[in-house]
C-alpha cells in the first residue's frame, strides 16, 4: 500500500491512528529512559558500568593523595584545637591492597580554612595490638594531622582478647569494641559533636559547614533532649535500598486504578464536547486498559529516584539506611550507643544501632546528597561474593552512594 493509502485507512480510523501514536511516543520515552536513568540504581535502566563511575571520587582521591604528600613532606605539626566543636573518631586496620584511611583523613581536612580546622579534634586509632602491622603507623604525615593517634591502652586481660580476636579474625566482636574504644575518646574530648567515620571513605569537599549546617537543622527539629529525641545524622547512604518497596505495594495498586480510572473519565468528559465519534468505547477501554497500565509500568520501571528524586537538604531515615560509613551523634547521645554496644559485645554497628534505634523509636536523620562515598571493594563482614553481590562486583563495592558522584557538576 502506497504511503498516501495508508494514511487514507488511518484516518477512517482514528482509534488505530491514536493507538500507533500512543506506541510511537511510548518506544521514544523508553529511549529516553534508557539515555536519562542509567545511573539510577532502582531504575530498569540502570546501567551499572557506567552507574558505578567514580565521576567524583577521582578528582577528591587526587586532591586527598596530594595534601596526604604535602603533609609528610612538611615538618610542621599541627597544634590541637583549643576548644573543637566536633570530635572525628577513624578506627583502621591494614588492607591487603590499598590502605583507604590515607584518602580517608585526606579528604577529610583537604580544603577546610584555619577557622573550620579549629573546630575538629580527630582522633585516630591504629586497630592492631601490634601497630606496626599497620603501613601508616610512623608515616609523618599521620603526626602532622592527627590530632591524637591512639593505640591499645587496656589490661593484659583485654589485650589477649584482642589478639585472639585478630588471631582468629573475629569481625564481629573486635570491630564492635574498636568502635566504642574510639567513640569513648571523643567522649571524653568533650566535643559536642561527635562524627565516627569508617577508614575507606572519602568526603566532599566542603563537608564540615555541610554537616555544621545539618545538625543544627536536625536539632532546631528535634533538640536533643533526656528523651533522647533523634539519633544520629546519617553522612552516607547508598541509594540502592530506595526504590520502590513491596511494603508499599497497596499505596502502588491504589494509585495504579486511581490514573486508570481518571484516565478513563476524561476520555468521557472530553468526548461529551469533541471528538463524539472520534473516542469511542473501545479507544476508551484501550486507553483505560493498554495506554493507561504501560505509561504506569513505564514510571515503575523509570526508577523512584528518578521519578521522585529527593531534594537536597536534611530528612527524616528511619528505614533502608546503609551503612555506619559516617554517623554523627550528639556527646550526650554518643555515651547512651557506648553503653548500648557494650552490652552487646558482638555484632556489627550499623545492625546493632538500628535494631536500638526502632526498639526506642528514635528519629534518625539523613543529609541528601551525601557528604560521603565508600571507597573500599572487600567487606570486614564475610561473604562478600555472596547472593548480595551483582553486576560483577562485591557486596562492599555495592556499598555505593550514587549522590556524592554528582558533585563533580555542580563543581563544574
Amino acid at each position: 500500500m502506497k504511503p498516501a493509502g495508508v494514511l487514507r485507512w488511518l484516518r477512517g480510523r482514528p482509534g488505530t491512528s491514536a493507538f500507533l501514536a500512543f506506541f510511537l511516543v511510548y518506544l521514544a520515552l523508553i529511549r529516553y529512559c534508557s539515555l536519562a536513568y542509567y545511573r539510577d540504581p532502582t531504575s530498569a535502566f540502570f546501567d551499572p558500568v557506567r552507574g558505578y563511575e567514580p565521576r567524583y571520587s577521582v578528582e577528591r582521591q587526587n586532591d586527598a593523595d596530594a595534601f596526604v604528600g604535602n603533609a609528610n613532606l612538611t615538618t610542621l605539626v599541627h597544634a590541637t584545637p583549643q576548644d573543637p566543636k566536633m570530635c572525628i573518631g577513624i578506627a583502621t586496620v591494614a588492607r591487603e591492597q590499598d590502605q583507604y584511611v590515607r584518602r580517608t583523613i585526606g579528604s577529610l581536612i583537604d580544603g577546610l580554612e584555619p577557622s573550620e580546622r579549629e573546630q575538629i579534634f580527630l582522633v585516630v586509632l591504629i586497630a592492631h595490638t601490634d601497630p606496626h602491622m599497620h603501613p601508616i603507623y610512623g608515616e609523618p604525615w599521620l603526626t602532622n594531622v592527627a590530632d591524637k593517634t591512639l593505640l591499645y591502652d587496656v589490661n593484659q586481660e583485654r589485650l589477649q582478647s584482642l589478639i585472639d580476636w585478630e588471631i582468629n579474625k573475629d569481625y564481629r566482636k573486635k570491630a564492635l569494641f574498636d568502635y566504642t574504644y574510639v567513640l569513648q575518646r571523643c567522649v571524653n574530648a568533650g566535643t559536642q559533636w561527635i562524627t565516627m567515620i569508617e577508614d575507606d571513605t572519602l568526603a566532599v569537599d566542603g563537608w564540615f559547614p555541610r554537616a555544621m549546617e545539618a545538625l543544627q537543622k536536625a536539632d532546631e527539629q528535634h533538640p536533643i533532649t533526656e528523651a533522647m529525641d533523634w539519633l544520629y545524622l546519617r553522612l552516607f547512604y547508598t541509594e540502592e535500598f530506595l526504590g520502590w518497596n513491596s511494603e508499599e505495594w497497596r499505596g502502588y495498586f491504589a494509585a495504579s486504578i486511581a490514573v486508570s480510572g481518571m484516565t478513563g473519565m476524561a476520555l468521557l468528559l472530553i468526548r461529551q464536547f469533541i471528538f463524539e465519534k472520534t473516542i469511542t468505547n473501545s479507544v476508551i477501554a484501550i486507553a483505560c486498559l493498554v495506554c493507561a497500565p504501560a505509561c504506569i509500568s513505564l514510571y515503575f520501571m523509570a526508577g523512584r529516584l528518578s521519578m521522585q528524586p529527593p531534594l537536597p537538604g536534611v530528612y527524616q531515615m528511619p528505614k533502608f539506611g546503609c551503612c555506619a560509613q559516617g554517623l554523627v551523634y550528639s556527646n550526650e547521645i554518643a555515651s547512651k550507643v557506648i553503653a548500648r554496644l557494650s552490652q552487646v559485645r558482638e555484632g556489627y554497628v550499623d545492625q546493632i544501632v538500628e535494631a536500638w534505634a526502632n526498639e526506642a523509636n528514635l528519629v534518625r536523620w539523613v543529609t541528601i546528597p551525601s557528604l560521603l562515598q565508600h571507597v573500599g571493594t572487600s567487606s570486614s563482614k564475610g561473604d562478600d561474593r555472596g547472593s548480595a553481590a551483582k553486576y560483577g562486583r562485591s557486596v562492599a563495592e555495592k556499598i555505593w552512594s550514587f549522590s556524592f558522584e554528582d558533585y563533580r557538576d555542580e563543581n563544574t
